[in-house]
């Protein structure tokens, strides 16, 4: 199938991500404000997500469907806000693709995956072909045996076991409802909180303000957290005064100690016993402690994906994906050569902590 530029869209609301040849083109958060007719969104949105929270909506990827995005009104529904979002993205790929693979969670089911195909045709991409996210990601893992794929979305988990063999197959998948970032951002906004409290009676929850400046840096103070025992984090009030706090590192790992048992459960499930390489997206690779929890249910390695690495192997190994669209709605299992020739994560790379 001859085209000139292949593009690739990975549907992770943590970011949508937007692969060209093999490249990284952008990344959009799954967060949409909605103004009247006007809608933002992205980081821009996200950064409105404490101060205008009845305005700020990141479930319509989940709630996918024509139900409203503001209930008790007429107005704009959950696929509009995905439309919307898609859209934003698009504007990356450039004027001259011919051809499309959208790399869709492991979850979605074929009401779903019809409703994606149909907001795609509704913005005129050209859509080719759909592939389970986690098999693109996890291209190049392995020669052989099982790879057990973490992804982490705005209001879930997604384990997903894949088999490679003479073919690499995805053999199940395990959704873990309200465990994801945002659960977790709660949990630790409410953590500063408590620590603010109990040191100087400070209530940085008391201002929307200062709750969205919380908001606003958790993915920084959890990625510092990955790699030091602790972090200064300091708040201004509204008379100007500066309170300030030490987080420690083992307190946040026990505050996501229910979230790392329940993905080790769903592993020991899944596995049966048997070893496996263990591979986190980026958003669960920066939780602390996660790695090496779930390494103590027998994965053999821990591999590290990069951010947008599910769009980035399906624009790669696009055409093969291609040809196997002729006889499925939804990719997967893929030829062990796509893999041999496409690797986009280190094999055996080791997370701190």
């Amino acid at each position: 199938m001859a085209i000139a530029a292949i593009a690739a869209i990975e549907l992770n609301d943590a970011a949508l991500a937007l692969a060209r040849d093999g490249e990284l083109l952008a990344r959009i958060p799954g967060y949409v404000s909605i103004d009247g007719d006007r809608l933002t969104v992205g980081d821009e949105a996200r950064s409105r997500a404490r101060l205008e929270p009845r305005v700020v909506k990141s479930r319509y990827w989940e709630r996918l469907g024509d139900d409203s995005a503001l209930p008790g009104t007429a107005g704009l529904s959950n696929a509009d806000l995905a439309r919307a979002h898609l859209a934003r993205l698009w504007r990356a790929a450039g004027s001259d693709v011919g051809g499309l693979v959208i790399a869709v969670p492991g979850d979605f089911d074929r009401r779903r995956l019809g409703l994606v195909l149909g907001i795609a045709a509704q913005l005129e991409l050209p859509a080719c072909a759909m592939v389970d996210g986690a098999l693109a990601a996890c291209l190049g893992v392995r020669d052989a045996g099982l790879v057990v794929h973490v992804g982490m979305y705005l209001h879930r988990s997604v384990v997903t076991v894949i088999d490679i063999g003479e073919r690499a197959q995805r053999v199940s998948c395990k959704r873990l409802d309200e465990l994801g970032s945002i659960a977790l951002y709660e949990r630790l906004i409410e953590l500063v909180r408590d620590r603010f409290v109990s040191t100087s009676r400070f209530d940085p929850l008391h201002r929307a303000q200062s709750e969205q400046a919380i908001y606003d840096r958790l993915p920084s103070w959890i990625e510092m957290l990955r790699t030091r025992d602790s972090i200064a984090i300091e708040i201004q009030a509204a008379d100007g005064r500066v309170f300030r706090i030490e987080l420690g590192r083992e307190c946040v790992i026990d505050c996501f100690r229910d979230f790392h048992a329940a993905l080790c459960a769903a592993i020991h499930e899944s596995c049966a016993g048997r070893s496996f390489t263990l591979v986190l997206d980026s958003d669960a690779a920066s939780l602390p402690g996660l790695s090496r929890t779930l390494t103590s249910e027998g994965g053999d390695d821990v591999v590290i994906q990069t951010a947008g690495a599910g769009a980035v192997a399906a624009s790669r190994c696009a055409d093969r994906i291609f040809e196997t669209a002729r006889e499925n709605v939804l990719t997967v299992s893929l030829d062990r050569d796509v893999y041999a020739r496409h690797s986009v994560v280190p094999a055996g790379a080791e997370i701190p902590g």
